[in-house]
């Protein structure tokens, strides 16, 4: 719990109550050493080195009247004054100076107002310039704290107290002024920091907490008045971030994160209201991306890479729920492809491509794993075509899968809670000046 600074008081008596004997004996003291020393002489003669060595611990300065308007006092007995304190006329406190690192250079400054402490000025780095301020109430409690960590000389920083505890600070690195960034504060906790990062005078980020962690944050990128960016946190990471590409209120991207890497992407290309495109990555790089190509809102096409390079893409071209066309890639360029006419998930044509062009295909005419016919492709053209005779495939094809299978397992990739990865995209709204979302 955060508690009022400690002002340092002094505890000397109330000045201006001595009697006129006692001020009298003290200006006599001061002005008449000939008689002090005798009055002190056997003391000295009997004991010289124990009062020699007596360093005083204050000493008090008078005006003309015999009111004390100035006190000294060494606190922690090095013999050096590390504490001043300043009286008005009426005897009251008007400013005490404390020395707290003993270096001989007063480095902390408190002013009073009838006779109690109501502002406070400390030079923290040790060279005498004030880089932190605190105004007290009545009380003694403070109410507002200014900062200056940036060395410019003037505070940049407020913080704001009640009952003791801060409820809002305010941050402006350029001292203009205006603040740049507002933190908000209950029971002493911090529950929201308002950020004006593009230095418009209005905030455009603004970062949610609870027990002290940030759980979200929202952006106005655009600094148009509409939040566009949502970031949700979990132990203090990034977790899941959803965006408005479109500024149409509605969520039109959501990427996934594990640590520090994206693990997944969920997105709606083509603008129709619904995820049609989702990307799977392993290691920062992308390892599968499926694909609503037609609009429909079934996946139809899955997408394989390798060292961020595309290797091997599978299509459902008929639209039943299963892969039927297979397309392999090396450098960029398409090598082989693969295709089940029959539906029964197995390959039963092959097309050969060279420099990304088709020159040969091979078919299983009787659907029993053996080719049994070979045309030749020169310019796009048949130029030649032989039965075969149960010849054997050149490659062993795997078996086409279900789409649906291909979808859960891209699933896998994102938050252990099992996000969905199709459907509609839900619509957000929100204006910067609340930082809410309706």
């Amino acid at each position: 719990m955060a508690t009022s600074p400690k002002i340092p008081l002094n505890p000397e008596p109330v000045l201006g109550s001595s009697s006129k004997n006692e001020r009298a004996m003290k200006r006599y003291l001061f002005t008449n050493p000939a008689h002090f020393l005798l009055a002190f002489l056997p003391a000295l003669l009997l004991a010289p080195d124990a009062v020699l060595s007596q360093q005083p611990v204050a000493s008090f300065y008078y005006n003309e009247n015999g009111n004390v308007i100035r006190q000294e006092r060494d606190t922690n007995g090095d013999g050096k004054m590390d504490l001043w304190t300043y009286y008005n006329t009426q005897g009251q406190i008007e400013r005490v100076e404390q020395d707290t690192n003993f270096d001989g250079k007063p480095d902390v400054f408190t002013y009073y107002e009838g006779g109690k402490p109501r502002r406070q000025e400390i030079a923290s780095k040790n060279d005498g310039q004030i880089d932190t301020w605190l105004f007290l109430d009545e009380s003694g409690a403070i109410e507002r704290k200014g900062q200056d960590p940036t060395r410019s000389g003037q505070p940049t920083l407020w913080v704001y107290y009640q009952n003791g505890r801060p409820v809002r600070s305010e941050e402006n690195a350029q001292a203009t002024g205006k603040g740049t960034r507002v933190a908000h504060y209950q029971d002493g906790n911090i529950t929201r920091v308002d950020e004006d990062s593009s230095g418009q005078g209005t905030p455009d980020t603004f970062s949610y907490y609870e027990n002290g962690q940030l759980v979200r944050k929202e952006m106005d990128r655009k600094h148009n008045g509409k939040i566009d960016l949502w970031g949700y946190y979990q132990g203090g990471q990034l977790v899941k971030q959803e965006e408005d590409l479109r500024g149409d209120g509605k969520i039109s991207r959501v990427v996934y994160f594990q640590g520090q890497e994206v693990v997944r992407r969920d997105e709606d290309s083509s603008s129709r209201g619904r995820i049609d495109t989702i990307e799977v990555f392993s290691q920062g790089r992308i390892a599968k991306r499926l694909r609503d190509t037609k609009g429909t809102g079934k996946w139809d096409t899955v997408y394989f890479f390798k060292d961020n390079q595309l290797i091997r893409e599978e299509r459902d071209t008929d639209g039943d729920g299963y892969f039927d066309l297979r397309i392999i890639y090396d450098n960029g360029q398409v090598v082989r492809q693969e295709a089940d006419t029959n539906g029964d998930r197995r390959a039963d044509v092959w097309v050969l491509y060279k420099n990304g062009e088709q020159v040969e295909q091979l078919e299983d005419q009787t659907f029993r794993g053996k080719i049994t016919a070979r045309y030749i492709f020169k310019d796009g053209q048949v130029v030649a075509q032989e039965q075969v005779a149960d010849g054997d495939p050149p490659s062993t094809a795997a078996v086409f899968v279900a789409v649906e299978d291909e979808a859960r397992s891209i699933a896998s990739y994102g938050p252990a809670s099992g996000t969905p990865i199709n459907g509609t995209i839900t619509a957000r709204t929100g204006v910067a000046s609340s930082g809410e979302i309706k």
